[in-house]
Parts: C-alpha cells; structure tokens; sequence
C-alpha cells in the first residue's frame, strides 16, 4: 500500500507539473514575441531618427511602444504627454455627421449625403449645387490655398467657419465632383455639426466621441487639461537629434475647427477607430455607408483611405512648419495594425509611411498597403 501511495503521489506531481507547464511555456512565448516587437519597434525608430508614440495593434492587443523625449525631462509615452495629429480628425468630424445623418431620420432637420448644402450655407456661391457627400470626400470642387497659413487671430469656432465662407467667395471654384484635399471641406462640416445640434463642434466632440468611448487623453486644442503636456516637435539634422523645435500655434489650429485641431494618444485614437461600426458610436449599416459615399472618387472618404480592396484602411496627418506627424493603418476588422504619433522626424509623407510598413510586414506579410 505504502508503494502504490507513492506511485500515486508520483503520477499527481507529475500531472500537476505539466499541467503547470503549458501555461507557463505559453504565457512567455507571448511576452517573448511582445519584447521583440518592442526591441524591433525601438531599433527602427533609433535608426530612423524618429521620436513619438507606435500602438501595434496584433490579434486585437494593443502595444504602445515609445521612444525619444516629448520635451526636455520628458520622455515619449509618459502618462501625461499628448501630441497633435492633424487630419487624422477628419475621420472624427465624418464620424459625428453620420451619427447626425441617423439621428435625425423621420424629423424636419433629417439631412443624406445628397443634401445640398446651401441649407446651411445659402450665401456660400455655389453651396446649391454642393451635396454633403461632395464634402465628406473632397469632391466639392472648393480650396483655398493659404488656408493653413497662420493668420495670427485666435478665432471662435463661428468665426473660423465664417471666414471659410467668405474668403471661397472671393476664390475660383471648380466643378462639383473635382477632387482636392482641402481642409475647408471639413471646416464647412464642423459648421454644420453646429447649425443642426445648436451647440458648438466641441460640445458635439466631447458628448459624442469623448464621453461615449470614456477617452482620458483626447482634447481639442485650447480645451487641453494642464495636467497634461503636448509634445514639442523637432527634426534631426547634422547628426542631431532633437533640433529646431516648434509648437503648432494656438491661432493656427483655431482656424481649422473640424479639420486639425485634435489632441491625443496612439491608444485613445485606436479606441475611437476600433469602434466605428460595432454599434459604439456608429451602427454597422451607418459605418457602411459612410465608407460608400456616392460621391467617393478616390479610395478616400470620410477621412481615411480605404485600399487592398477594402482589407485596410489608412489616413495620414501633418501640418507645415512643425515636425509632427499622425499616421494609422489597420486591418478592416481592427485587429492588426500600427497607429503612430510622431513628434520627431527629418522624412516627408512617403518615408514615413515606410517606416510603418516595415513594422507592419512584421505583423502580416502581403496584408498591408506600402502607401
């Protein structure tokens, strides 16, 4: 009995143990393929001579890996630092219009995508030929081309809109269906935001997307807490890092309400992607169509690029004169990807982006698009 005890005690350790080591071995394959990611990540930003924040996103886990300083003391990544991200807000502001759109069926301020704009903007020349639609994929044929030179005025949301639509009353025009990315597209939709709901773009923002969504790092400019600091930005030159550095001004960001002025996190803005269409902010059949406007003529709309035949989706987002930049790519379903906020760089558009795709083949060969 005594032996039969012992070969019993035997085979229960035995058990235990390998029961014990299958986690085990699992658990530190994942962080084993989570460390390299991030020494790979690092290595990439060192040797590029980039500086900011890189969620990578794989299976649905989200990974932020930083690297470099957000100022002087500071470093990338602290709890605490923000950074600009430019037109990556159009894809927000597109967002809220669609929720509108579903909102207000069956009621006198129901508006489409084929609705004119000249509802909202009778004395803009030539709004009763331009649909809502034309706006959320840069089709309405309108620019301005000094609209993101700093005019050096702190403007109200109101007055920012307006100037939009006196000064395309004084520019040339081209015709309704003509493509230019223009941030005034955008500008005209945060003013309608406004002329439907009767509140402002920033109350609309903080109650539809920020509270929805329960986001702790995502601000408007000027509405940024002082607890929390925005990345300086700079650029690499002569072997050096961090020189020349610049803050996107207060004034100039006041003049680009719904097109440049947000504040936040690769994980915040990862939050807000990953929930378009699950019913969160947008219902699946609202996410369709805003990513199937009539009026598309490019594989933009609504704020980002839909490319490999619908498998990803991207958007890029920078500003002239500072050295930041916003960049996200992902999987339709939200479940691969990088989104990237940077605060230093020496590249242009295109380089950049092909930094992202080297980490991005790193996740999924032959998924991604290089551009």
């Amino acid at each position: 009995m005594a032996k039969l005890g012992k070969k019993i005690l035997v085979v229960l350790a035995l058990v235990i143990l390998c029961l014990g080591m299958l986690p085990a071995h699992q658990v530190g394959k994942d962080q084993v393929k989570a460390a390299d990611m991030q020494a790979f990540v690092k290595k990439l930003m060192k040797k590029k001579h980039i500086a900011g924040s890189i969620a990578v996103v794989h299976n649905g886990a989200v990974q932020v890996v930083s690297y470099g300083r957000a100022k002087k003391g500071l470093k990338n990544g602290a709890k605490n630092v923000v950074y600009p991200v430019a037109s990556l807000q159009k894809q927000v502001t597109a967002a809220m219009v669609m929720q509108l759109m579903a909102e207000k069926q069956g009621s006198s301020k129901f508006f489409s995508q084929d609705t004119k704009i000249s509802r909202w903007y009778p004395g803009l020349r030539g709004a009763s030929k331009i649909t809502v639609g034309n706006l959320l994929t840069h089709t309405s044929g309108l620019q301005i081309p000094e609209i993101e030179v700093d005019r050096g005025v702190t403007y109200s949301e109101a007055g920012a809109v307006n100037w939009v639509v006196n000064r395309l009353n004084q520019a040339s025009q081209d015709a309704v269906g003509t493509y230019h990315y223009s941030d005034v597209n955008y500008i005209l939709l945060a003013g309608i935001i406004r002329k439907v709901t009767g509140k402002s773009y920033a109350a609309n923002f903080k109650k539809r997307i920020v509270n929805r969504l329960g986001l702790r790092h995502t601000f408007l400019i000027g509405k940024v807490p002082a607890k929390y600091q925005v990345a300086a930005s700079y650029d690499y030159q002569n072997g050096k890092n961090y020189q020349n550095r610049r803050y996107l001004s207060k004034t100039r960001l006041s003049q680009l309400i719904g097109a440049a002025q947000l504040i936040t996190t690769p994980s915040d803005y990862y939050e807000f992607v990953s929930s378009l269409g699950t019913g969160q902010l947008l219902a699946p059949s609202t996410y369709r169509l805003m990513t199937h406007l009539k009026s598309k003529k490019t594989r933009y709309c609504s704020g980002f690029y839909i490319k490999k035949g619908g498998k990803v989706k991207l958007a890029y987002g920078a500003l002239g004169g500072a050295h930041y930049a916003g960049y996200y790519q992902l999987t339709s379903d939200n479940q691969n990807g990088i989104v990237m906020m940077i605060n230093q760089r020496s590249c242009g558009e295109d380089k950049l982006k092909g930094i992202g795709y080297q980490i991005l083949q790193k996740l999924e060969l032959n998924t991604f698009s290089q551009t």
